[in-house]
């Protein structure tokens, strides 16, 4: 969003996404004022809920989390502390929003800037580990499982219990003796390779979903011959035409 938010084209379907008993898809570029647009939509359901609890923002990373709520409480704070700027319009739309919050918060006695662990901004994980708490029986998990950053030694024990699976008859045997002996029977080598490939798992997981073994095979092949062409075709544009021209005549 810029200052000159009121000349924008957009301007009708910005006021509109901030309906609370409507929902939107916003879809815009970098730097366009999404995260503004969402801060004032919490800003305000705020002025209309119960209890902050009641409302959820989700996003991916801990840190969008942490700064969608500082700019939640931060909005609160100048709408307490300071006037608006009528010089930035889209500033005093979301001081007129948070303005509107903390009459309700006031109303129904919410404290929300002694207690903003209140607003939940969450990651996707983070919703999902409070409600498999909620629910431990149902979701069948027992202890409460954490996320680590660093998952490595996690992948090593993987590939371990992995390869220990050769000696087994049938599919998944022949997969692991199969590996083993392109690598000439290097266990720690086809450990290694495993840990490299649960690492990027995100890359080629979604792959290995096919219909049929053909599928893949012919999905596997496909990327290898993609490898080679892209390879070749670096090291012909390195070489220089007339050197090109006396290795293909001899």
């Amino acid at each position: 969003m810029t200052d000159s938010i009121n000349n924008t084209p957009d301007l009708k379907e910005r006021e509109e996404a901030i309906d609370p008993s409507r929902s939107f898809i916003v879809q815009a570029p970098a730097g366009s004022g999404k995260t503004e647009l969402l801060m004032q939509r919490f800003l305000r359901l705020l002025s209309t809920v119960e209890r902050p609890e009641q409302i959820l923002a989700i996003t991916f990373t801990r840190k969008a989390a942490g700064e969608m709520q500082s700019r939640i409480v931060q909005a609160l704070l100048k709408a307490k502390n300071q006037p608006p700027d009528s010089a930035k319009p889209h500033e005093n739309k979301s001081y007129e929003l948070a303005k509107m919050a903390l009459n309700r918060d006031s109303e129904m006695g919410w404290n929300l800037l002694e207690n903003p662990g209140r607003l939940k901004v969450q990651t996707i994980d983070s919703l999902c580990s409070s409600l498999t708490r909620q629910l431990p029986i149902l979701s069948r998990l027992g202890r409460q499982p954490s996320i680590t950053e660093t998952p490595d030694e996690l992948y090593r024990d993987a590939a371990r219990r992995t390869i220990l699976m050769v000696e087994e008859d049938g599919r998944t045997g022949d997969s692991v003796r199969k590996a083993l002996r392109h690598l000439d029977n290097s266990v720690q080598g086809l450990e290694d390779r495993i840990v490299i490939m649960l690492q990027k798992r995100e890359q080629w997981l979604r792959h290995i979903r096919t219909d049929s073994e053909d599928d893949f095979r012919g999905m596997l092949e496909g990327s290898v011959k993609n490898l080679i062409e892209d390879s070749l075709k670096r090291v012909r544009e390195r070489f220089p035409e007339h050197l090109v021209d006396d290795l293909t005549a001899s």
